[in-house]
C-alpha cells in the first residue's frame, strides 16, 4: 500500500573514473531525495583517468549530498563489498588525500566475513592474508626466475619465445597483487608486506580500517550474513534490503564454474597443493627461512630429499643435474609456475567475502541487486535463502528467485568477466522486460574483461540496454544514438527519459 512517506524512485549513479566500483545511490520520495547510500569508491591500482579525476568524482559527491542549508556533507548509508583496492582505494588516508574525511557517514555496512568478533571471519581473514603474503613472495622470485632463465635459454632454439612468455606469465600474476594495492616493487626484504594480526595487506587494511573509523564516528558498523533483511527502522520507508552474501559454507571457495575445462579447478586457496605452496612461500620469504616452521624452505616436508647445497657437493648431481651443458633443464623455479592458478584463486576467494545486497522497492516490486564481485560460490548459495516480508496473514516470503525475477537493474558482478555472473540460476532468471545493466569497466584493464559471451547475453537480455561506465569501446554516448534491435520504440523512449549521461557519471532512475 501507498503510503505518503514511501520511496517512489531510487537514481543510480555510477561514476566513470576508471576500472573500479563507486555507486551513489539516491532514493526519492516523489521530488524529495530522502535517504543516500554510497557503494564502495576505488580504482585499479597504479591508474588515474585524466578525463574523470577522482577530485572531480569527490566533488560532485560533496555537491550532491550536502545539505541544503550548508554543512559537511552526508551519506545515509557507506556500503563496503568487499577488500580489493578497486573498492576501497580512495578511503586510504595517506596514499591519497582524506576524501572523506569531512563527509557524514551515519552507517558502514559490511559482510560477516569482517567482524572481529566472528572466529570464522578471523579464521578466514587470517589464511587470505596468508595467501596475499605469500603470493607477494611468489612474485619476487619469479622475477629472479626470468632472470635466471633469460640466461639459461639465451642462444636456444625457442629461447626468445620462452623468454617472452615468462615475462607475460610474471606481468599477469604480479597484477593480481594489484588487487590488494601493492605492487612486487613494493615488498619488503622479508618479500612479506602485512601487518602480523592484519588482513590482507597493510594498504587495503588501511583503507578498511579507515571505513570503520570513518563509520564510528557518526553512527556506527553493521555487519551483515546471508539471510539477514536489514532493519526497516535503518530504512526509508518502502524500501525493503536483503543480505544474499557473503555464504557461510564452503561455497565461499568456489570462484569457477562445475563441468568443462575448468571443473572444480580452483575450490579452495588449500585445495590439494596450494596449501604446501602457500606455506613454502611464506617460508622463502621469511627473514629468516632456516627458522621458519620445519626449518626448509620448499613445498614439500623437510624430511623429503636433499637440499641444494648438499646436492651440489655429490659426483652425480655435478656431472648431471648441475653440469654447465645441462643448464637449461634445472627446475629450481618450476614450482613456482603455480602462482598463476593460485593467484586467481586466491582472487576469486576474496571476490566471494563480497557483501551481496538486493534492494527493493515495496510499491512496485522493482529489485536492484549489487552483487559487489561475487562469483560462482557465492551465487549458488544465495537460492539456499528465504526472508520473510510482513507481518501475521499478509505475511509473504521472498526467495532468491523472486528477486532474481523482478531485477530491473543488475550491477554486473567483476567489471563482466567470465565466471561472476552465473547463467541457470543466476542471469536466466533475471527475466523482467526492464532489465538494465550497469558495468563499471574500463578497456584493456585486465585480459578477458569484458567477457564478449557474458556482454552478448547482457545485450540480448537487456535488450540493448547495457551501461558501461568508462569504456571506449561501448560508451553510453554512443548507445542513446540509436535504438537497439529487439526493444520497441516505447521502452526504448522510457529508458531514455531515464537515463543521465554526465562526463562524470551515468545515472539511471529505477521506479
Amino acid at each position: 500500500m501507498k503510503t505518503k512517506a514511501s520511496v517512489t524512485s531510487v537514481k543510480v549513479r555510477m561514476y566513470r573514473h576508471g576500472f573500479g566500483d563507486c555507486f551513489l545511490l539516491s532514493f526519492f520520495q516523489g521530488k524529495d531525495r530522502v535517504f543516500t547510500m554510497l557503494i564502495d569508491c576505488g580504482i585499479k591500482y597504479n591508474t588515474k583517468s585524466a578525463d574523470v579525476p577522482i577530485e572531480d568524482v569527490i566533488e560532485d559527491l560533496k555537491a550532491t549530498l550536502t545539505p541544503a542549508g550548508g554543512g559537511n556533507p552526508a551519506v545515509d548509508v557507506l556500503v563496503v563489498t568487499h577488500e580489493h583496492w578497486d573498492h576501497v582505494s580512495f578511503f586510504h588516508p595517506t596514499r591519497s588525500p582524506d576524501y572523506f574525511g569531512k563527509f557524514e557517514i551515519r552507517q558502514v555496512w559490511l559482510g560477516w566475513t569482517e567482524d572481529p568478533r566472528d572466529k570464522e571471519a578471523v579464521a578466514i581473514n587470517s589464511r587470505l592474508r596468508d595467501g596475499a603474503a605469500a603470493l607477494q613472495v611468489a612474485v619476487m622470485h619469479l622475477k629472479n626466475a626470468e632472470r635466471d632463465e633469460a640466461r639459461q635459454f639465451s642462444g636456444m632454439y625457442m629461447g626468445k619465445r620462452i623468454a617472452t612468455a615468462r615475462k607475460h606469465f610474471n606481468s599477469a600474476v604480479n597484477e593480481v597483487l594489484g588487487f590488494y594495492g601493492v605492487s612486487a616493487k613494493e615488498v619488503s626484504k622479508s618479500g612479506i608486506k602485512y601487518k602480523k594480526n592484519g588482513k590482507i595487506s597493510v594498504v587495503t587494511e588501511a583503507a578498511m580500517s579507515h571505513i570503520i573509523e570513518l563509520g564510528k564516528k557518526s553512527g556506527g558498523i553493521k555487519y551483515f550474513s546471508p539471510g539477514d533483511k536489514v532493519d526497516p527502522r535503518a530504512l526509508p520507508p518502502g524500501v525493503n534490503v536483503y543480505v544474499l552474501g557473503p555464504p557461510r559454507s564452503s561455497l565461499i571457495n568456489k570462484s569457477n564454474p562445475s563441468g568443462g575445462s575448468a571443473h572444480e579447478t580452483y575450490l579452495g586457496i588449500d585445495h590439494t597443493g596450494l596449501s604446501g605452496f602457500i606455506d613454502g612461500m611464506l617460508q622463502l620469504g621469511a627473514a629468516n627461512p632456516a627458522a621458519a616452521a620445519g626449518n626448509h624452505t620448499g613445498p614439500f616436508g623437510g624430511e623429503v630429499g636433499i637440499n641444494a647445497k648438499e646436492a651440489k657437493k655429490d659426483p652425480f648431481f655435478q656431472e648431471t643435474y648441475f653440469a654447465k651443458t645441462e643448464e637449461y633443464r634445472l627446475i629450481e623455479h618450476s614450482w613456482l609456475d603455480i602462482a598463476g592458478q593460485f593467484a586467481l584463486q586466491l582472487d576469486g576467494a576474496i571476490n566471494n567475502t563480497s557483501l551481496v545486497l538486493a534492494i527493493e522497492l515495496a510499491e512496485s516490486g522493482n529489485v536492484l541487486l549489487f552483487p559487489g564481485d561475487a562469483q560462482v560460490g557465492s551465487w549458488l548459495s544465495w537460492h539456499d535463502l528465504k526472508w520473510k516480508v510482513g507481518k501475521g496473514p499478509k505475511a509473504v516470503t521472498r526467495t532468491t528467485e523472486d528477486l532474481l525475477n523482478n531485477t530491473v537493474l543488475y550491477k554486473v558482478s567483476h567489471h563482466g568477466s567470465h565466471n561472476a555472473t552465473i547463467k541457470a540460476k543466476g542471469l536466466a532468471m533475471m527475466t523482467h522486460p526492464d532489465l538494465v545493466a550497469m558495468i563499471p569497466e574500463k578497456e584493456d584493464s585486465y585480459n578477458g574483461i569484458l567477457y564478449k559471451p557474458l556482454l552478448d547475453e547482457l545485450q540480448k537480455r537487456c535488450k540493448g540496454r547495457v551501461l558501461v561506465s568508462a569504456d571506449v569501446n561501448h560508451t553510453p554516448e554512443k548507445l542513446l544514438k540509436k535504438r537497439p534491435d529487439g526493444i520497441s520504440a516505447a521502452e526504448w523512449k522510457a529508458f531514455k527519459k531515464n537515463v543521465v549521461v554526465d562526463r562524470l557519471y551515468v545515472e539511471y532512475t529505477v521506479k
